[in-house]
């Protein structure tokens, strides 16, 4: 039982874990570096990577014939659920930044427009860090839950369990 609580866990601390490494810490290190659109870029790639891994998860372990418990089924099944809105803000800010870009565009002055690009960049990263503060949050608290043996809320699985 003890094993099973921590295999439902390590969705949200995988979610966890790419939170803090992509979303965190390797963009601090490219803002201190003179690669930061490819060291951006790289970390890009690595969150979507990550991403992919938990939709393909969520989606293996929902198939006839796994191993896995319905506890870990609907943790994997909410960790991509919750991963959704991490997508959704990358939406938002490329359309923030595609916004500012074609008012950009727009100007005259190539300093008006390095000026316009540079505001709205930092306007477009906004809700992807709020996003990212509350996948955390949101993350941590499920985590435990699965550490205690809990179903996710909402969960079709744990409703299912239930009327066994």
């Amino acid at each position: 039982m003890e094993y099973e609580n921590q295999c439902a866990a390590y969705p949200h601390e995988f979610l966890m874990t790419n939170l803090s490494v992509f979303h965190l810490l390797v963009p601090l290190v490219a803002l201190s570096s003179d690669y930061i659109y490819i060291i951006l870029a790289a970390s890009l790639g690595g969150s979507i990577l990550a991403l992919l891994w938990i939709v393909k998860k969520a989606r293996i372990t929902c198939c006839a014939g796994s191993k896995d418990t319905a506890l870990i089924k609907a943790h994997w099944q909410q960790a991509w659920t919750r991963s959704k809105f991490l997508l959704m803000g990358y939406a938002i800010s490329a359309g923030i930044f595609l916004l500012g870009w074609f008012v950009a565009s727009s100007q005259a002055d190539p300093n008006m427009f390095d000026t316009l690009l540079a505001v709205f960049s930092w306007i477009a990263v906004i809700p992807l860090i709020f996003i990212v503060f509350a996948l955390f949050v949101l993350s941590t608290v499920s985590s435990a839950r699965a550490k205690r043996g809990e179903f996710p809320k909402k969960s079709a699985l744990a409703l299912g369990s239930e009327a066994e």
